[in-house]
C-alpha cells in the first residue's frame, strides 16, 4: 500500500465534531478580541491518505492525532501578532525526525508545518523559521542547548519532539520537564507545542510526556495515536510511514505536517479565548536541570559559577559535531594532566563526542577529591554524535572543584569535549 497525496473532502462539520470533548486547555471565556480567526485552507485538503483508507478512515486518523488543544492564550497571542504584521519566530527542537532524516530540509515535517503557519498567519516574510533538530539526541541534551539554539533566537512558538529519543527513567523525565519549564519561563512568553512520535517497535515516551503536557496545559499532537490503529487494522503498513525503524519517509513527514495543520485548523474553528495561566511552582516529575548554563570552547569565564582553569593535557582545537561548531577541548596526547574547573551548581554535564571505535578515549571526573564517574567515549551505539554525560547531581547547589583526568590506557586516543553545562537549582522534587 502506498501513501499518496489526494484531496480528502472532509467537511468542516466533521472537524468540529473531532474537537468536541478533546480540549484539555485552561480557563476560557466566550468571545473576546484576541481569538485567531479561521484560516482559509483546511489541513485536510491536499492531505496524505492511504489508497486503502477511504475518506472516513483517513478523517478519523487525522482526528486521533489531536491529543489536546491546551491553554491557547500564548499561541493565539503569537498568531495574532503575526497576522498584524509583527515578526514572530517558529522554532522546532528535537532529534533526527525534527532535523528531517527521511525527508529533506524542504520536505521535513518542520518546514512543511512552518510553511503552513507562515502562509496562513503571516504577512510577507514576518514569520521566521528555526530548525534545531539534532540527530540522535534526547531531551537531556536538548535542555542543555535550548538557550543557544532556541531562546537566544527569541522563539515565539516552539515545537518539542523527543518522544522516540528519550527513555522512561527519571533523568529523562526530569530533563524533559526542565526543558519545558525553561522555555515557558522566558520573558517573551513562548507558546510550546508537544509532538509525540513512535518507533516501529512501539517505543514512545508519550505516556509521561503527555502527563507533563497536561500538567502545564500545553497543546499536544500524537503520531502513534493516529497511525497505530490504522496499521493494526491493515489500512496501512509501517513502511507507508517510514523507511526504517523510526524516521518518517517523505510521505510520513507530510502526514506529520498534516497532523499539525489539523491542530491549527481546530484552533481556528472555536470562538473561546483562554485566559493566561501561571506556571506551576511545584513540578510534575522534577526540574533539577532548569535554566542550564552551557559553556563552549569560546567561553571567557564570564560566569563566576563556572570557571575553566588549567587546561592540563587538553587543548582548544577547531572541531565540529552536529550544531557544536565552535571547537572542542581535545585530548590526543600522552600525558594525563587534568583539565580543571571550579563549579557552583546542583548538577554538571559534559557534552562529548562518542563513537564505537578503539580510537575513543575515557577519563575520570573527580569532584572535590572524589571520583564522581568514569566516562568512556567509546560507546557501542555511538556514531560520532554529541552525547551529554551526567557527571553528578546534588540535592542542592554546592561548590565543586572538578578535575577531568584522561585514563592511563587512553594514551594515543582521542577525547573531545564540546560543552560543559551546569545547573543551579536549590530545591526540586
Amino acid at each position: 500500500m502506498k501513501i499518496k497525496r489526494i484531496l480528502a473532502a472532509v467537511t468542516a462539520a466533521a472537524m468540529t465534531a473531532a474537537m468536541t470533548g478533546c480540549t484539555n486547555g485552561g480557563n476560557s471565556a466566550d468571545g473576546g478580541n484576541n481569538s485567531v480567526g479561521a484560516v482559509e485552507t483546511s489541513s485536510i485538503e491536499g492531505a496524505v491518505q492511504t489508497e486503502a483508507a477511504p475518506e472516513k478512515e483517513y478523517s478519523e486518523m487525522v482526528q486521533r492525532s489531536f491529543v489536546s488543544l491546551g491553554n491557547t492564550y500564548r499561541l493565539e497571542n503569537k498568531l495574532s501578532k503575526a497576522m498584524q504584521g509583527e515578526e514572530i519566530t517558529v522554532a522546532y527542537l528535537g532529534g533526527s525526525i525534527t532535523e528531517g532524516v527521511g525527508g529533506t530540509p524542504d520536505t521535513c515535517y518542520a518546514k512543511l508545518s512552518y510553511n503552513y503557519i507562515a502562509e496562513n498567519y503571516g504577512k510577507g516574510d514576518n514569520v521566521k523559521y528555526v530548525n534545531a533538530g539534532v540527530s540522535g539526541t534526547p531531551s537531556i541534551l536538548g535542555n542543555l542547548r535550548v538557550k543557544k539554539d532556541i531562546l537566544d533566537k527569541n522563539a515565539d512558538i516552539v515545537f518539542v519532539e523527543f518522544a522516540v529519543n528519550d527513555g522512561m527513567d527519571q533523568l529523562h523525565k526530569e530533563s524533559y520537564e526542565s526543558l519545558i519549564r525553561t522555555i515557558l519561563k522566558q520573558e517573551n512568553e513562548p507558546a510550546v507545542i508537544l509532538l509525540f512520535t513512535v518507533t516501529k517497535t512501539g517505543h514512545t515516551c508519550q505516556p509521561h510526556m503527555s502527563e507533563i503536557g497536561e500538567y502545564y496545559g500545553l497543546p499536544m499532537i500524537s503520531v502513534p495515536d493516529a497511525i497505530q490503529p490504522e496499521i493494526e487494522a491493515g489500512n496501512m503498513t509501517w513502511a507507508d510511514y517510514s523507511g526504517d525503524e523510526a524516521h518518517p519517509n517523505a510521505e510520513g513527514h507530510q502526514l506529520v505536517a498534516e497532523f499539525i495543520e489539523y491542530y491549527f485548523y481546530t484552533l481556528s474553528t472555536r470562538d473561546a479565548v483562554d485566559e493566561p495561566v501561571d506556571i506551576p511552582v511545584v513540578p510534575k516529575f522534577g526540574n533539577p536541570y532548569e535554566d542550564a548554563f552551557l559553556a563552549e570552547i569560546d567561553y571567557d569565564n564570564s560566569n563566576p559559577d563556572l570557571q575553566i582553569g588549567d587546561m592540563g593535557s587538553f587543548s582548544a582545537e577547531a572541531r565540529r559535531i552536529a550544531d557544536f561548531t565552535k571547537g572542542a577541548w581535545v585530548y590526543s596526547g600522552e600525558r594525563t594532566d587534568p583539565l580543571k574547573l571550579t563549579v557552583k551548581g546542583n548538577s554538571l554535564f559534559l557534552i562529548c563526542k562518542r563513537n564505537n571505535s578503539d580510537t575513543m578515549g575515557k577519563f575520570d571526573v573527580m569532584v572535590n577529591g572524589n571520583k564522581a564517574c568514569t566516562i568512556d567515549t567509546k560507546q557501542s551505539d555511538g556514531w560520532g554524535d554529541p552525547y551529554a554525560f551526567q557527571v553528578i547531581k546534588w540535592q542542592g547547589v554546592k561548590d565543586m572543584e572538578v578535575e577531568i583526568i584522561p585514563s592511563e590506557d587512553s594514551a594515543g586516543k582521542t577525547i573531545e569535549i564540546f560543552g560543559i553545562a551546569v545547573t543551579q537549582n536549590e530545591s526540586f522534587m
